[in-house]
């Protein structure tokens, strides 16, 4: 899917998709249906910065000792299954130990196909680039947006953690939104990867997307944790996509995670960037959100 330069130019978003962000620092988001309650809860998000007819069930939980106007907000992204409310509940003891609200969206099979929510959103049916503020990543900063002015919360900037497609969504958020306002964000073991270089088309390299040499330095500069199961080795585990391009890049998911990170401190020093991202594993995990959950979340909230 190789997509044409001079039609997202056209858009204006050839260097840092900032359309996409939409501030809002007016009432404009009221009605989005964000409800944030202590404990779990739930709510239908009603993006009107973006696409406003793929309303988004969002799972959240707050710690009863903590306050929706104060507390850190991470949002957590599920994995091909769609489990959100499994991601929000797993979540829930690590809120509870760190004091943070977790934000787990759902994009649904009948609104975002797997496709879609994970890497195609940037182009439509016809291959034609889409605006930026449509795309599935920039959901997140409308998210945050009607999440901060439904709760009064003034913290600038937000945690990002996606597991396997939710790793996807995650590191093409980090690369083709390099404005976005996370603080940090933890890439966990995703099947095949965008890799971080202008030479190979998208969706498995930057060529074609709206990503340049200069944002991709932004990105790469930016606070990234890569964080792989150890024993998440199996070369034809569900998922693994077993396409050439994605072959490519190595045996299985722990092999591909090792390239991608090797690739991105590659093209930093190419492009002599300040190269902010890390690797990190977690012993003993395979390709097991609930026992890569609690190293994520120590990650996020490390000083």
């Amino acid at each position: 899917m190789l997509l044409d330069r001079r039609q997202f130019m056209r858009l204006g978003v050839a260097t840092t998709a900032a359309t996409a962000l939409g501030h809002v620092s007016t009432g404009r988001s009221a009605d989005s249906g964000v409800r944030i309650l202590a404990g779990p809860g739930q709510f239908v998000f009603v993006d009107r910065q973006g696409d406003p007819s793929r309303p988004i069930t969002i799972y959240s939980y707050l710690p009863r000792q903590a306050k929706a106007s104060e507390a850190p907000i991470v949002f957590v992204l599920h994995g091909h299954h769609r489990t959100a409310e499994g991601y929000r509940d797993d979540w829930a003891q690590h809120a509870e130990k760190y004091g943070f609200m977790v934000i787990a969206p759902r994009f649904d099979e009948a609104s975002w196909d797997e496709a879609d929510y994970s890497y195609r959103s940037i182009v439509d049916k016809d291959r034609r680039p889409v605006d930026p503020s449509r795309w599935s990543y920039s959901v997140i900063e409308h998210l945050f947006d009607a999440v901060k002015l439904a709760t009064g919360n003034p913290n600038p900037r937000y945690l990002l953690y996606g597991f396997s497609e939710g790793g996807q969504f995650v590191h093409r958020l980090v690369l083709l939104l390099p404005e976005a306002r996370y603080s940090r964000a933890v890439v966990g073991t995703p099947g095949w990867y965008t890799m971080p270089v202008l030479d190979i088309g998208y969706p498995y390299g930057l060529r074609g997307s709206p990503a340049t040499a200069s944002s991709l330095k932004h990105s790469l500069e930016r606070d990234v944790v890569l964080l792989l199961g150890a024993n998440d080795t199996d070369p034809r585990g569900k998922d693994v996509r077993q396409t050439p391009q994605a072959l490519a890049q190595g045996a299985g998911r722990f092999e591909r995670g090792q390239n991608f990170y090797r690739a991105a401190e590659k093209s930093a020093a190419e492009l002599d960037a300040r190269f902010g991202w890390r690797l990190a594993t977690v012993a003993g995990a395979a390709h097991e959100p609930k026992k890569i959950s609690p190293t994520a979340a120590k990650i996020l909230m490390a000083r």
